[in-house]
Parts: structure tokens; C-alpha cells; sequence
């Protein structure tokens, strides 16, 4: 479902003539859906710069490759770990813990071309 939402959009973008090279793109969630969609942007040539647990988000404003993302997986598929301990690795990377008193997450205040909800909240 994360290719899935990706090649949608792509679609969609198409219909205007565009695609996703150099555009900066926000994703929730860390889990597979979140990183097959960050994945394919990638491959797509655009700049995923965000993912989430529920904890908090990060933010990546010079975005995932695919180091970054290999990263990424093996810390949430095999450690089981927090999306805060890739900004431990990343110092390009700000965490963001969710702050209890917002009834929105600020993930998506970020300015970016395009967005994928990819996570249950």
C-alpha cells in the first residue's frame, strides 16, 4: 500500500504535466507501509523528509536516501526501536516529540509538495 499511494500520486501528478523529481514530500508513520512509500519517493527522485512513531516525528530537511532508509528499517523492523534514534544517527534530522496539548500533529505544518498519511493516527 505504501508503492500503491506513491504510483496514485504519480498519476495524479501526471495529469499536470509533473512528477515527483526534487519535490519535498511529508510522510507519517515507520512502519511498512511508511517505508515502501519512502521507498518508491526515492526511487521517484523526490525528498521524503518526515516519518513518525507514536512518540514523535522526525524531520530530515535534507531527506531520506536509501542509507537513511535502510537505517530507518532496521531500526524499526528488527530493533524495534524509536524514530528519535535516527536523529541520534542523523544529524541532519531534528525529533520532535508529540506534544500531549495539540489536538494536530505538527508533522504536517512542514511546507512540502506533496503528503502521505501512511499510520493509523
Amino acid at each position: 500500500t505504501g508503492y500503491g499511494a506513491v504510483y496514485f500520486a504519480a498519476n495524479m501528478l501526471a495529469t499536470r504535466k509533473e512528477d515527483y523529481k526534487g519535490k519535498v514530500c511529508l510522510v507519517s508513520g515507520s512502519g511498512n507501509v511508511a517505508q515502501y512509500a519512502i521507498e518508491k519517493l526515492i526511487e521517484f527522485g523526490a525528498k521524503p523528509v518526515t516519518c513518525s512513531d507514536s512518540n514523535g516525528y522526525i524531520y530530515d530537511e535534507e531527506g531520506f536516501t536509501t542509507e537513511k532508509l535502510a537505517f530507518l528499517m532496521e531500526l524499526k523492523n528488527v530493533k524495534r526501536g524509536r524514530v528519535s534514534e535516527y536523529a541520534e544517527k542523523f544529524k541532519s534530522a531534528k525529533y520532535i516529540p508529540v506534544d500531549p496539548k495539540l489536538d494536530y500533529n505538527p508533522l504536517w505544518n512542514h511546507k512540502a509538495s506533496c503528503a502521505f498519511p501512511c499510520t493509523l493516527r
